[in-house]
């Protein structure tokens, strides 16, 4: 199980953050600020470094760079709203190996985070199915079994479940759900992403699964066993 460092000072994006890398099932170590991540990284092994700029007291900058110059080359993506190109060669001279702006979907920044472990470890291997209760989904046929059902998903409907089964119980912004099925296209209108998720969520309820509910003014989350 990778271990990972993540430092962010910000309460909420934190824990989401922890929550998506616990799902993940990385075994992970949060802190808020410069120096005690100075010291978790110098005194602890980690297989990747979450690190934001902004930080209390001592900056991501200095944290990578006091880093490199013990020579713990442990990788570092940097996370941070600094998106002018003077901050992210900065942020790659003092010593980060990828560079992330916020806001960023979850699934680019997990994307980063295994691209980079299988660099330096080599020991990922993705799963071949996803579970959550009832729930199956095999990530290579398409497959979705719900008990003993089996439902045959089309296209859209197979990316919004694995999007879902990877981040159970977590909420899906609308935006990140947008980007996934429709990438840069502009023209999906809102309801286009609400007809998707609802003939979803019948053909899921329906058969006995978990239930897919609406967060008023966030997004989507898969959450308890639905109520008959």
């Amino acid at each position: 199980m990778p271990r990972i460092l993540l430092v962010e000072d910000d309460a909420p994006l934190q824990q989401a953050i922890a929550d998506m890398l616990g799902v993940e099932q990385y075994d992970t170590r949060v802190c808020a600020d410069g120096e005690e991540a100075i010291f978790l990284a110098t005194t602890g092994f980690y297989d990747l470094i979450l690190l934001d700029v902004m930080l209390p007291a001592t900056d991501g900058y200095s944290v990578a760079k006091t880093i490199r110059q013990q020579k713990i080359m442990t990788p570092i993506i940097m996370i941070t709203a600094r998106d002018r190109v003077d901050d992210r060669v900065h942020g790659l001279d003092t010593g980060a190996d990828d560079y992330l702006v916020k806001p960023f979907a979850f699934t680019e920044l997990l994307a980063r985070i295994r691209a980079h472990l299988r660099r330096t470890t080599g020991e990922f291997q993705e799963a071949d199915s996803l579970e959550f209760e009832n729930l199956r989904y095999r990530i290579a046929s398409r497959e979705l079994s719900i008990g003993a059902t089996n439902i045959r998903l089309a296209p859209k409907e197979a990316i919004l479940v694995e999007l879902f089964l990877r981040y159970p119980r977590i909420v899906l912004t609308r935006q990140q759900l947008m980007d996934r099925l429709w990438g840069d296209e502009s023209d999906i209108l809102d309801n286009t992403l609400e007809a998707h998720i609802s003939r979803l969520r019948k053909r899921i309820v329906s058969a006995g699964g978990p239930d897919i509910t609406a967060v008023r003014g966030l997004g989507y989350r898969l959450d308890k066993q639905h109520s008959q």
